[in-house]
């Protein structure tokens, strides 16, 4: 099981990372954090993403009666980058998000996902 400090340091190994954090999306509060916001070097970046992970998964298409849609992954392309939010099932308390903010020229998409799922994997994992 990887620690906070050991996820946070693989994903910004991910080619293209230009700050990640670890975010409890229920309360909004950041768990740790590394690298840059995409506002500045004092952005908090945890109430943005818990407010989007809150707006998806609770709209209607998810919402159904029975057992609610899995979201794995809510990626938003953006003139600064791309900004993907990891939703992990947690032992560690509670739902927590992994988010990450990717230069658009330095990284791969695709490869940034398969890599945050990974390492998701080996955080919540025992």
């Amino acid at each position: 099981m990887l620690s906070i400090e050991d996820c946070l340091r693989q994903v910004m190994a991910i080619q293209g990372a230009l700050g990640a954090s670890l975010i409890d999306y229920p309360s909004g509060s950041t768990i740790g954090a590394v690298g840059r916001g995409p506002i500045g070097a004092d952005d908090p970046t945890a109430k943005s993403p818990a407010h989007l992970v809150h707006a998806t998964v609770d709209t209607a298409a998810f919402a159904t009666v029975g057992e609610p849609g899995h979201v794995e992954d809510i990626v938003i392309t953006a003139g600064n980058g791309y900004h993907v939010v990891r939703l992990l099932q947690s032992g560690i308390g509670g739902r927590l998000v992994l988010y990450l903010w990717l230069d658009r020229l330095h990284g791969n998409l695709a490869m940034t996902q398969m890599s945050l799922r990974s390492i998701s994997e080996q955080l919540v994992t025992k």
